[in-house]
């Protein structure tokens, strides 16, 4: 969905609302971090502003990159998100280089074994999750070197049949894993580890020495041999099929090992060969993490162009998830007051589900600015480090705390009552990553400008999702609270 479409929706939504602006007590629980004067109602008074909050489906361009956690699995049934599966899609190379990885064919015996490993780095959802990963080879040539591709790309072509597969524990795929060869033993943990074909190993070994293996451009001389690896879950032979499990690619214990027998001098010897993700710079690599999403229940009345319009559940689902734009129309016509503390407040709704799958780590809110069809960061409670590329986010909300949300908008809220800025609707979601777009230095006076960092949200693709009340929800309703004093 384009943003120009978005916003004009909302533009047309808010034309249709009404205002209720009502006074409420409010205890210390209820709000942020921050240390507030008593609420007196002589000096010190405290407001809660109607939200109308409208949910939509996000259209979203998030990217794994080979450096970060690929999730794999399936969640085939959330009872209020529907299907989630993510597959993963990577090209191997010899890890020597400038030699034949098996020697040479004429010395090979025979291939004992050939392992896929990928190392573990966490679960999303229940970790008693029983899945079937199938192991195919990639044909789609479209295939190729890449900063990532969005997790909503469209799965790779891959041969028919499998180069092999494993039912995965996914209890296990932490524990430790001794390995012998010879009489070497290795013990490695936090590696899933399918056994693939041993013919790959003598089609890889039969491969050309000087066309391939030690050519000047080896590892794109491999690719075209062989395009790749593709895992995908086996929905028919897995039990239990309710968690994501995470890999990275760029670690050690992730690659691809043949296990063969060469004959030296007369003697039988045991020797293995890696071959590892085929990294091409230091940001780019033949790697994908496909996440497929199939919404259902409360979350399948989501879409990208219509949104549910002051809705009493919002659903907000994880990178590649969905939003909630936020009017408060009472904020336009304030009065001058000093601003203690404003800040948005919503609550998760007690639902099946929660004790299986997580909220996000962090929620994330920023503006819409229709006039010039984009989205900006709420300017002054929003503090943005140019120099590690983050937030304060214990300072400006967006986690749970006790069992609420918050977004600080106090100097948002103030800068508006007092010059009477524009009233924007806000975005709530729950982002891998957001843009930090504002003007800087902000001392420079200038208007919100481009000047776009992406910075990391939730750093685990496809992980957590909540479903909170909305500004209609009978008992636990959307609000904006404010703390004020009067001038």
């Amino acid at each position: 969905m384009k943003l120009k479409s978005l916003l004009l929706a909302t533009g047309l939504g808010m034309l249709i609302v009404s205002v209720n602006t009502y006074c409420t007590k409010i205890n210390p629980t209820d709000i942020g971090t921050d240390i507030l004067p008593v609420v007196d109602n002589v000096h010190t008074f405290d407001t809660v502003l109607r939200v109308y909050a409208d949910n939509y489906l996000f259209n979203d361009s998030s990217i794994v990159n080979y450096r970060q956690d690929h999730a794999l699995g399936m969640i085939a049934d959330d009872p209020q998100f529907g299907k989630t599966e993510g597959q993963i899609y990577l090209s191997v190379v010899p890890s020597a280089s400038a030699r034949n990885p098996f020697t040479s064919i004429d010395s090979i015996v025979g291939v004992d074994s050939v392992i896929l490993g990928l190392a573990y780095s966490g679960i999303y959802g229940d970790s008693n999750a029983v899945q079937k990963i199938n192991v195919y080879e990639i044909s789609d040539t479209t295939f190729k070197d890449s900063i990532g591709y969005i997790v909503q790309h469209p799965g790779f072509n891959t041969l028919p049949g499998e180069l092999g597969s494993a039912v995965v524990n996914f209890t296990t795929l932490k524990d430790p894993k001794t390995i012998i060869v010879k009489k070497d033993t290795t013990v490695i943990k936090n590696q899933m580890r399918i056994p693939l074909d041993p013919a790959l190993g003598l089609r890889f070994a039969a491969y050309d020495t000087n066309t391939v293996y030690v050519s000047t451009n080896r590892d794109s001389a491999f690719h075209k041999v062989f395009n790749g690896l593709a895992l995908k879950v086996d929905e028919g032979g897995s039990t239990l099929k309710d968690a994501l499990a995470y890999f990275n690619l760029n670690n050690e214990h992730s690659k691809l090992t043949f296990y063969f027998r060469v004959k030296k001098n007369g003697v039988v010897d045991t020797v293995s060969t890696d071959f590892d993700l085929y990294i091409t710079s230091a940001y780019t690599a033949y790697s994908a993490n496909i996440i497929k999403r199939t919404p259902a229940y409360g979350y399948a009345g989501l879409s990208l162009s219509t949104g549910v319009i002051d809705a009493d559940k919002i659903y907000i689902q994880s990178s590649p998830g969905s939003y909630a734009l936020l009017r408060v129309p009472g904020l336009s016509g304030l009065d001058n007051r000093l601003i203690h503390r404003a800040e948005i407040s919503f609550q998760p709704l007690d639902l099946p589900g929660y004790d299986i799958y997580t909220v996000p780590n962090l929620l994330f809110a920023d503006l819409s600015d229709s006039s010039n069809n984009r989205f900006i960061t709420i300017k002054d409670d929003f503090v943005y480090s140019f120099t590690n590329y983050t937030y304060d986010s214990k300072t400006f909300g967006g986690y749970l705390k006790d069992n609420r949300y918050f977004v600080n908008v106090t100097r948002y809220v103030q800068s508006l009552v007092t010059n009477q800025n524009k009233n924007y609707t806000f975005r709530v979601y729950a982002p891998k990553t957001a843009v930090a777009n504002y003007s800087y230095p902000k001392e420079s006076g200038m208007p919100v400008a481009d000047k776009a960092s992406g910075f990391s949200i939730n750093s685990k693709i496809a992980n957590g999702r909540v479903v909170v009340g909305g500004g209609s929800h009978t008992e636990k309703p959307m609000v904006l609270r404010i703390i004020y004093s009067k001038i």
